[in-house]
């Protein structure tokens, strides 16, 4: 029972910040992310709990946390994309010079983060799921393939459908 301990213990170091990092952009809601994240390993324990074995750690909880969203999209139903990039009163731009150092230079680049979570945010859960998964968890697209039940070259498509987007996105708010 220590082993399994020990490797929890290691698998929560190393995946959690990624587990919530993805959770975070699907859901828009950093508290709800948070409360998933934890879930997803725990119903990784009960698992090993039942005897049953993990072999890849770390897709296991991917895919454990991959359910639990789509669970919470058929409960919850509604969600805002601006949520992660407003402030409580629901300003945007207050929070861009918030920091302590109050300089341009971050204030920018905490700007231009802001716009691309919220251009990641605006596609559709199709391809925001897999880009996420690509190039926010940094997972490989045969990693990514049986994490989704889908084959290496649909992934490949939406992954470019959905750079395409994120682009046309981009470039609209910019007119």
């Amino acid at each position: 029972m220590e082993g399994i301990e020990e490797m929890f213990r290691q698998a929560f170091e190393r995946h959690s910040d990624e587990l919530f990092r993805h959770a975070a952009l699907r859901l828009s809601d950093r508290d709800r992310a948070l409360e998933i994240t934890q879930e997803c390993f725990l119903r990784a324990w009960k698992y090993v709990g039942r005897g049953e074995e993990i072999r890849e750690m770390r897709l296991f909880l991917f895919r454990t946390l991959r359910n639990l969203i789509i669970d919470e999209y058929r409960k919850t139903k509604s969600f805002s994309l601006d949520k992660m990039v407003e402030d409580e009163d629901g300003n945007t731009e207050s929070s861009l010079l918030a920091c302590d150092t109050d300089e341009l230079e971050e204030a920018l680049n905490r700007f231009e983060i802001a716009r691309a979570v919220e251009a990641i945010l605006a596609l559709p859960d199709l391809y925001r799921e897999v880009f996420t998964l690509r190039y926010i968890d940094d997972l490989t697209v045969s990693e990514i393939a049986p994490l989704i039940g889908e084959s290496e070259n649909v992934v490949s498509v939406r992954l470019h459908r959905g750079l395409k987007k994120l682009r046309a996105i981009l470039e609209a708010k910019e007119t």
